[in-house]
This record gives structure tokens, C-alpha cells and sequence, in this order.
């Protein structure tokens, strides 16, 4: 139940929180522990785009996604849409740049989610509450 809660939310808030982030420069939202980005993806079975607002970190000169959806029973949309179409389109400080999204293999999953539990209290719980393994998505910037 808590989940879909939630979930009802989430599609309740993440327009709002596109259009004050579009609004801003992103500058309203740099309020979060973590720095927020826009995250625009193929949709895997629609073919729409769809933009998630989500909370990264810049690593080794990539920028970093934990697919945790607050610890739920599956991955986000925003992943499969990433797994699906790996080319997507990321905006930050008022800059959007096309990146290509890959999942981080199994040896550097964990490493790179602790940096999430180290920004951030929340992700400890969000691993807490699911059996899953939460995947981390790392964008890079496109050659040329």
C-alpha cells in the first residue's frame, strides 16, 4: 500500500517539480541533499519521451543514477527506458546535453550506490526495504 502511495505521488509531483526545475535553471531545486537533474528517456513500449526529475552525482567525470524508486518492489520506469534506449537527454545548471546510459556491471553496483547512502541518508533505507539489488545508471557524455 505504502508504495503505491508513493507512486501516486510521484506522477502527482515529478510535472511539477520539470516545470519548476525548467522555471529555475534548476536552482529551486538544488535544495536536496543531492544535486537534481531532468532526465529525458525513450519510453521502452510507448516510444514517448518522458522526462524524471532525480537526484545524481558527478563521478569520474560521469554522472551517476540510483534506480532505488524509494526502495520499491521494481526498477523505475526511467531505467527500463534507459536499458531500452540508451540514448537520453540530461539537463543540469540550465544545460542539456544528450549522454548515453548504461547499467554499471554487478563488481561496481555496490561501490557505487554506497556514494548514494554517503550523500544522502535516505538510500540506506531505500536498500532496506527491497530485496532487490538497485541498479546504478551511469551517463556519459557522447563522442563528438
Amino acid at each position: 500500500m505504502m508504495f503505491r502511495l508513493q507512486m501516486f505521488f510521484l506522477k502527482l509531483f515529478a510535472p511539477f517539480h520539470t516545470f519548476v526545475f525548467r522555471l529555475t535553471g534548476g536552482r529551486l531545486m538544488g535544495k536536496f541533499e543531492l544535486p537534481v537533474l531532468l532526465l529525458t528517456t525513450t519510453g521502452a513500449r510507448t516510444g514517448r519521451q518522458q522526462t524524471s526529475p532525480l537526484l545524481y552525482i558527478e563521478h569520474e567525470g560521469t554522472l551517476l543514477l540510483p534506480a532505488s524508486l524509494w526502495g520499491g518492489p521494481r526498477n523505475p520506469a526511467w531505467y527500463h527506458n534507459c536499458v531500452a534506449n540508451p540514448e537520453v537527454v540530461v539537463e543540469t545548471r540550465g544545460v542539456k546535453r544528450t549522454m548515453r546510459a548504461e547499467i554499471a556491471p554487478e563488481e561496481d553496483r555496490q561501490r557505487l550506490y554506497d556514494l548514494f547512502k554517503a550523500g544522502s541518508g535516505h538510500y540506506a533505507g531505500h536498500e532496506a526495504r527491497t530485496t532487490r539489488k538497485i541498479p546504478v545508471v551511469i551517463l556519459r557524455e557522447l563522442d563528438g
